[in-house]
């Protein structure tokens, strides 16, 4: 694993930029997301594009817009981390436009989900700047934290969050042992929204998977989508050489509109067993339910025995 461009940690009082590379934002829900992050003690700037729509996909502004827009937040050295207003549709379209090495330059805090996975990818593998999965301004924090993402966002980001992640009995549903026994599996942590995973295939811009640890999770797909995106990834190689995945909220997944978790649970078993890695189901990030901010590039390890995937080392400075 080559070494992380790790930026800054954020601290009480530094400007948090607001992005928005995909679609435009609801204005209530930027506004309550932005009193959040004001009322946890920190300044915050609107990317310019954030209310703009542009007329083909009703994206936020061109792609060149929304690039350019992005990359005034990269390069303003008083904006400390960029936190993304959404995912949705888009992010991948602007991805061409933005120069790798200019990135890198000034490595600086990323977080975000969903559409923002194919950013993150971009940002480890093409920039060599890890990022956190995690909250959204007029997503997350536009609704309101829950007890336990609250725990892990902004701490995270500042170096000061949890050591790592708890799966109560409960919560953790081991799908495969692997063929090593479920117990322990070390490398580093990529992943996010398995439907983005699933289109960066053969891109510039998708994870190396090889000795990582995958997480992902989605939403709102009928359950054979979701067995022809592990497919993709399978066939192409892109699991092979995986240590472990551990799986996130997998919500309104249905069987012709019907939901039946115990047959989504045969269904990823059926086609990740094969791999020969722990998989386990339960961990807590996603669309709904609790979403904590994990470090995406970091070095974790699982351990069955603990039910903990421990983050091994920041990446920030």
């Amino acid at each position: 694993m080559k070494e992380l461009l790790r930026p800054p940690r954020l601290r009480p009082g530094d400007t948090i930029g607001v992005a928005a590379l995909s679609g435009p934002v609801d204005p209530e829900l930027l506004r309550k997301g932005c009193s959040h992050l004001e009322k946890m003690g920190f300044a915050v700037r609107p990317g310019f594009n954030l209310d703009l729509r542009e007329p083909l996909l009703g994206l936020a502004g061109s792609d060149s817009e929304r690039a350019a827009a992005y990359l005034d937040l990269v390069q303003d050295p008083d904006v400390k981390a960029i936190v993304f207003a959404r995912g949705g549709y888009g992010i991948a379209r602007a991805l061409p436009l933005l120069d790798p090495r200019e990135i890198a330059r000034t490595p600086k805090i990323h977080c975000g989900f969903s559409d923002v996975t194919i950013l993150s990818s971009f940002l480890l593998e093409r920039c060599g700047v890890p990022s956190f999965h995690g909250p959204m301004v007029a997503a997350d924090l536009g609704r309101g934290l829950d007890g336990l993402s609250a725990r892990f966002f902004p701490s995270m980001l500042a170096g000061q969050g949890p050591a790592g992640v708890f799966l109560d009995g409960e919560e953790a549903d081991v799908l495969c042992d692997g063929s090593s026994g479920p117990h322990r599996a070390t490398g580093r942590l990529v992943g996010g929204c398995l439907s983005l995973l699933a289109a960066s295939v053969g891109t510039p811009f998708e994870y190396d998977y090889r000795g990582a640890i995958l997480f992902f999770e989605d939403i709102g797909e009928e359950a054979y989508r979701i067995d022809r995106m592990l497919g993709t990834l399978v066939d192409a190689g892109r699991f092979a050489k995986l240590r472990g995945i551990l799986i996130g909220s997998l919500s309104r997944v249905t069987f012709s509109g019907i939901e039946d978790p115990d047959r989504l649970r045969a269904v990823l078993r059926d086609r990740l067993a094969p791999l020969g890695v722990p998989v386990v189901a339960g961990l807590p990030v996603g669309h709904r339910g609790p979403n904590v901010t994990l470090p995406v590039g970091a070095r974790a390890t699982w351990d069955g025995i603990a039910r903990t995937l421990s983050f091994e080392e920041e990446i920030v400075l």
